[in-house]
């Protein structure tokens, strides 16, 4: 990669834009003092913790027993209770048996009153096929969870699991709510969700959402008493609107570093939210071996880094990274070695043609690559791994699709620019549903889960002794094995753990400090995070 690459200039224009617009007079108030404004990148609705709304403890609506601790970007974070009355015990010692204490005298937003009935029920909902939860796959450990008490939720799990506190951060739901069993996308709480958390949903449009402070609210009262969302998916559009007209958003490094002029300013929280390449193994070119070594070889993540994130971010290459403390082993990292990667085709039999591209058996070493090209990120990413692949031989062809073209079938066959992370705070979750073959058939898990639809017994082997071994040091051994496979068996391109960067208005309110973001897009992370706890 070059030290400015060709593909960033298209921003150019873009920057010249947001500057020009910064330089215009001091930004206008969104609203008034209580109110704050910010554009987001996902689609509006789907509020229903079933379809993964707030499966981290960030959602403003509803609540889970626990959230994410802010300030603990450099570790796994902890758990910090919410309706959770204190830490999640093993019933006896028991280890396949974990109780936890609920809070009393808490009311949704409907006025009815939350109890361990309402735990219980969406926890067993999730992992019910009746409900076809896009998200069961992250709660595949539990068998079932029951009621046991007035103030307490049992928890009965598939086997031994030592680290429950972080797995317990699923919004809860009335029971009422789940009565009847029905796909998770049919739900009335898409659109009209009944939650215990500090906002309830005032107004939902296909371009806004606005969210009201409960006077009702069982803790502190939020200070912004008026949350707007606008959507706008696309980065360049999102910060040509944000000048006078908006609070916040997130935006690509460099883009959030040009308009953050003029009363705004950067926020860059730290996450373990990846980026990379699926390598489906029905592709006979994407799927090859000698293929995936060379391009985890040959690929320079630290120029993307560089040239990309803008330093908003870190190279990853097994999705294990220093945050896991020593689960991590940085010799099993892939190095940037473009002539092994080379060496490896060669003796592989890819055989490099006139024009520079390989070929074997008669068949030319090419592949598509989709990715969506409103995302900036990943945009550039495709074509910096394009440029990069070029050089071992390989030709890859970027493919621009919306997010409609990415059903179960396209992406079983097709490499994509996929992104990650979405429950990072065990490495069980991090890389159970990513590689282990029980997710490679279809319909299993979500279409995202194994998208390369990776069989290796080693890896299958390894993640199920890992999720059920209680002593920390082996666990942690095993997970090093499995670095060591994955090293010399890659079952993708990861590329880089990127930053997530937002701009954000200075206008008196004290943010608290970000928390590590797991993969989710938008704002009910970075600054908004801790909004319901914010201070002049």
């Amino acid at each position: 990669m070059q030290s400015i690459p060709r593909y960033l200039k298209p921003l150019a224009a873009v920057l010249v834009a947001a500057s020009a617009l910064a330089g215009c007079g001091s930004a206008q108030q969104s609203g008034s003092s209580d109110r704050f404004v910010v554009i987001d990148a996902e689609e509006l609705g789907q509020l229903n913790p079933l379809m993964g709304h707030g499966d981290s403890g960030e959602s403003k609506i509803y609540e889970s027993l626990y959230r994410i601790t802010e300030g603990q970007d450099n570790r796994i974070p902890d758990a910090t209770p919410v309706l959770a009355d204190g830490s999640p015990t093993p019933v006896d010692g028991d280890l396949s048996h974990w109780r936890v204490k609920t809070r009393p005298g808490i009311h949704f937003s409907d006025g009815s009153l939350f109890g361990p009935a309402d735990v219980a029920a969406t926890y067993n909902a999730v992992i019910d096929k009746r409900f076809a939860s896009p998200i069961a796959a992250n709660f595949d450990f539990i068998k079932s969870v029951d009621a046991s008490g007035p103030n307490t939720v049992d928890f009965h799990l598939t086997g031994a699991y030592a680290d429950v506190p972080h797995r317990l951060f699923l919004s809860i739901v009335p029971a009422a709510s789940l009565a009847t069993p029905a796909p998770a996308d049919q739900s009335a709480l898409n659109d009209h969700p009944i939650g215990t958390g500090p906002y309830a949903l005032t107004e939902l449009r296909p371009d806004q959402m606005v969210l009201t402070a409960r006077s009702d609210y069982w803790g502190s009262k939020p200070g912004i008493r008026t949350f707007v969302v606008r959507r706008t998916d696309d980065d360049k559009a999102r910060a040509a609107q944000l000048i006078g007209n908006a609070d916040g958003t997130r935006l690509p490094p460099e883009l959030a570093k040009a308009v953050a002029k003029n009363g705004y300013r950067v926020v860059s929280a730290k996450t373990d939210d990846w980026l990379g390449i699926t390598l489906p193994q029905a592709d006979p070119v994407a799927g090859d071996l000698a293929i995936r070594r060379a391009l985890n070889l040959g690929v320079d993540r630290d120029a993307m880094v560089r040239d990309i994130l803008k330093g908003e971010g870190q190279p990853v290459s097994t999705l294990v990274t220093a945050q896991y403390g020593a689960a991590y082993d940085p010799s099993q990292d892939f190095r940037t070695a473009p002539d092994q990667a080379k060496r490896e085709l060669d003796s592989a039999g890819w055989q490099v043609g006139a024009d520079g591209i390989r070929a074997k058996d008669g068949r030319r070493a090419r592949f598509d690559l989709a990715y969506y090209p409103t995302d900036l990120l990943r945009r550039d990413l495709t074509m910096a791994t394009v440029a990069d692949a070029k050089q071992l031989g390989i030709e890859i062809n970027p493919v621009a699709v919306e997010k409609s073209t990415m059903t179960e079938q396209y992406i079983t066959k097709t490499a994509f620019l996929l992104g990650g992370g979405g429950q990072p705070y065990t490495l069980d979750t991090q890389l159970y549903p990513k590689f282990h073959s029980k997710y490679a058939p279809a319909g299993v898990g979500s279409k995202w889960d194994n998208a390369s639809r990776y069989v290796n017994p080693t890896i299958d082997r390894l993640l199920d002794s890992a999720r059920t071994e209680t002593d920390v040091r082996k666990r942690d051994a095993l997970y090093r094995e499995f670095q060591a496979e994955y090293h010399r068996d890659p079952p993708m391109l990861a590329l880089v753990n990127e930053n997530h960067v937002y701009v954000i208005r200075d206008n008196g309110w004290r943010p608290g400090p970000t928390a590590l973001e797991p993969h989710t897009h938008g704002v009910a992370w970075g600054p908004w995070y801790s909004l319901p706890r914010w201070t002049r």
